[in-house]
């Protein structure tokens, strides 16, 4: 193509263009000669796979601004909304099913803790035996060694010395009992490692054949707790259509007429209908159909309940006229609008537009919708949930199981947009969750705790309601339940108890969600007190700093100190006895003393920045934000005018906070921190660091941030800035025999009882 330039392109909705539209616009932009692009999106791809990012940036370019949503709910752009989970236990069928599988697994459990001819062979298996020779085949699985220790200590076995000793932990910090390490145990028994920790051919047959019979192998693993059959049993429960019926009941008291409500759901179910009015309603699976005939034979707005889906549209009879007189206003005769009785919906039609595609019947119904001649409106994500526009809707249930960032901004957006003329306009979302009962005391050995936290954390893969709204949280930020005014991402920011009586949960959400004014309050509150420069940042919390080693350097230094003091003093009295002795004694105290000055002063430095909890999470900030600058991955006026304050919530949780750096910078320096004082995974290098207190020893591992370490002169640079600024440590490359076994014990350490280290990342609005 031929142009003469400069050329302006405006790719709008440009989230899309991570796939198939990549290729088209990819072309036509490399044929211009002198192109500009100007991307706009509401919803950056941010969980897209490396490679579809890649592409994504490479015709878009990197973020020049982004602009939060509390920016635009305080420039007016945006209404005050609230988002709230209801929950809702499983049907009758799917607890037996669960009670079956949590027997199955007490059972199992108490009989391999019984078991003592498995436990003695245990004790004698080589791993634990003479670890130190089976190094090599331990890295490749140091949890299953971890798990059988832990199935030990639970039968009250006397735990052997070399495997801890291997692993650098005491008896004592060997973990309690959990789904976790008891599935990893089985799964290591009966899977990869069964030719290693033998059992038998007839056992394991047995033991394998029991597992199946009990649903507890899914997809070749050992799954005790979620799978994806239960998960989809979960999340397609029945119950939620008792919650949906419970929210539009309880919006409906509080709005009347003014109740704008949308339903969305993943699938329409249109075989879901019954054949006549008088037949019961047996729903078998979670959709629009189903979820429109449960609505109305719970007497939810039953005359202005309707549907909308790309194939299916059901107005009530009564809204006939009106639709009539819309279709006019759009232009179309009359006589276009087909309505057919539905025999099992008498107050109701099934509309189609004669000759017409299907599509013009979408603004049609949204005009009815902004009317209030449909006030409760039930369709499928993927018509309504992305690009619909009804600036009306004032409450939107997401009864679907997306949690992409992209889709969950899409559906939301559909109801926090203003509605001219409606200045006090506030938008509830409301979020499903089905959520099993404690096991009340069945696994009480098992540690079951029904945290948010635990439960994403135990989920492979995300498989549980739990896990999925978590992620789907993530991707937004939004005003804190309670009288907090705090904004920020992440689920917690609810205050959701998933301990608690799912009917006492609900009962306290519905009556917070019924006083919209209270939410529009402490928007104005948190976004009046946000400087006029305040925005969306990327937050890390982690809940382990590392003062330790400031403290330790400082110790040794005035040890140093201290010692070569004593012996000048010494030598001032040899001195009086032996003046040559003495004055000998005395010049070597002084050289030692001269020699620890550097020291105290370092140490000095050191406590100084490390003091408190938070200089040492600012210092480990600006370790990270310097190495990336050195490494070329930031700028130089980045990491010179780059500011970490650490701010402490209510609940003791310290915040870090980059400021002065760019989005980019900072999402990179959030993820950096989360590597350094989070739970050791897999890095290419550590930082090891041994420090003495007393008669003990203690060592500290500390992963260097992937992207530093992708370079031997990156992660030497990050380890010698560490050693200046927080502490001195030494720089292990893990991918050698001596390395590995380090990395063995970090890793065993993170899995030990006691606090174990985690790191928060939320966005925040300051």
């Amino acid at each position: 193509m031929n142009a003469a330039g400069p050329i302006t392109l405006v790719l709008d909705e440009a989230h899309h263009l991570r796939r198939e539209w990549w290729n088209g616009l990819e072309h036509l932009a490399s044929s211009l000669a002198d192109v500009r692009i100007i991307a706009l999106t509401a919803t950056p791809p941010y969980d897209a796979s490396f490679a579809e990012w890649a592409r994504y940036e490479s015709l878009c370019g990197p973020i020049d601004l982004e602009i939060g949503i509390p920016e635009l709910v305080r420039n007016g752009d945006l209404c005050p909304h609230q988002d709230h989970v209801i929950l809702s236990q499983p049907t009758a069928d799917v607890l037996r099913l669960l009670d079956q599988r949590r027997r199955a697994v007490a059972a199992l459990q108490y009989e391999l803790r019984a078991d003592e001819p498995l436990l003695d062979a245990l004790e004698r298996h080589p791993w634990l035996s003479r670890p130190e020779n089976h190094v090599e085949e331990i890295l490749e699985a140091p949890e299953m060694l971890s798990a059988v220790l832990v199935l030990l200590a639970s039968a009250g076995r006397r735990l052997p010395s070399a495997p801890l000793r291997l692993l650098g932990v005491s008896a004592g910090a060997v973990p309690a009992p959990s789904f976790f390490w008891l599935e990893t145990f089985l799964d290591g028994l009966t899977g990869r490692l069964s030719g290693t920790f033998k059992i038998g051919d007839d056992r394991l047959r047995a033991l394998r054949d029991r597992l199946i019979r009990h649903g507890l192998i899914e997809g070749g693993r050992v799954r005790l707790r979620h799978t994806r059959s239960i998960f989809r049993m979960m999340a397609a429960s029945l119950a939620k259509l008792d919650s949906i019926a419970e929210i539009g009941k309880a919006e409906h008291e509080v709005l009347g007429s003014r109740l704008r409500m949308v339903v969305l759901s993943d699938h329409i179910r249109a075989d879901e209908l019954p054949a006549a009015a008088s037949d019961a309603f047996r729903p078998a699976k979670l959709g629009v159909v189903p979820i429109f005939e449960h609505l109305r034979r719970a007497g939810v707005a039953p005359v202005h309940l309707g549907v909308l889906t790309g194939t299916l549209v059901i107005l009530p009879r009564a809204a006939l006229p009106a639709l009539q007189a819309v279709a006019a206003e759009n232009g179309l005769d009359a006589a276009a609008v087909r309505a057919f009785d539905i025999p099992a919906c008498p107050d109701h039609v099934r509309i189609e537009l004669a000759g017409i595609g299907p599509a013009r019947l979408v603004p049609l119904v949204t005009a009815l919708f902004a009317r209030g001649e449909v006030r409760v409106l039930v369709g499928t994500q993927s018509l309504l949930g992305e690009g619909w526009d009804a600036p009306a809707l004032n409450t939107l249930v997401l009864a679907s199981n997306t949690a992409s960032f992209m889709l969950s901004n899409q559906m939301r957006g559909r109801a926090i947009r203003t509605e001219a003329g409606n200045p006090t306009k506030v938008a509830n979302i409301w979020h499903l969750a089905t959520v099993a009962p404690a096991s009340g005391g069945v696994l009480a050995d098992a540690v079951e705790a029904l945290t948010w936290a635990e439960l994403v954390d135990d989920a492979p893969e995300g498989l549980s309601d739990a896990a999925l709204l978590a992620r789907r949280f993530r991707a937004f930020d939004g005003i804190s339940s309670g009288e907090s005014t705090l904004i920020e991402s992440g689920i917690g920011r609810l205050g959701v108890d998933m301990a608690q009586d799912p009917g006492l949960a609900n009962s306290r959400t519905l009556a917070a969600a019924a006083d919209r004014q209270d939410v529009a309050r402490r928007w104005s509150l948190s976004l009046g007190t946000g400087a006029a420069r305040a925005r969306v940042r990327e937050t890390a919390a982690p809940n382990y700093a590392p003062r330790v080693l400031a403290w330790s350097d400082t110790l040794h230094a005035l040890g140093w100190g201290a010692l070569s003091a004593a012996a000048f003093a010494v030598g001032e009295e040899v001195y009086g006895a032996d003046p040559s002795a003495g004055f000998s004694v005395m010049a070597l105290a002084g050289v030692a003393a001269l020699a620890s000055v550097p020291k105290l002063a370092r140490a000095a430095r050191l406590i100084w920045r490390n003091g408190s909890v938070e200089g040492s999470l600012k210092q480990v900030g600006a370790v990270i934000l310097h190495a990336l600058w050195r490494a070329g991955l930031a700028s130089e006026a980045e990491a010179n005018e780059g500011r970490f304050d650490v701010r402490t919530s209510l609940d003791g949780r310290r915040d870090v906070v980059l400021r002065g750096v760019s989005r980019s910078t900072e999402r990179q320096v959030m993820q950096a921190i989360a590597e350094v004082l989070g739970p050791v995974q897999n890095p290419r290098y550590l930082l090891v660091r041994h420090s003495r207190l007393g008669w003990r020893t203690r060592t500290d591992y500390h992963a260097v941030p992937s992207a530093l370490a992708a370079k031997k002169e990156w992660a030497e640079r990050f380890a010698a800035l560490w050693t200046a600024r927080v502490g001195s440590s030494r720089l292990v490359f893990t991918r050698n025999p001596q390395g590995r076994r380090l990395l063995l014990r970090a890793r065993a350490k993170s899995f030990a009882a006691g606090i174990q280290r985690s790191v928060d990342r939320r966005s925040a609005w300051l």
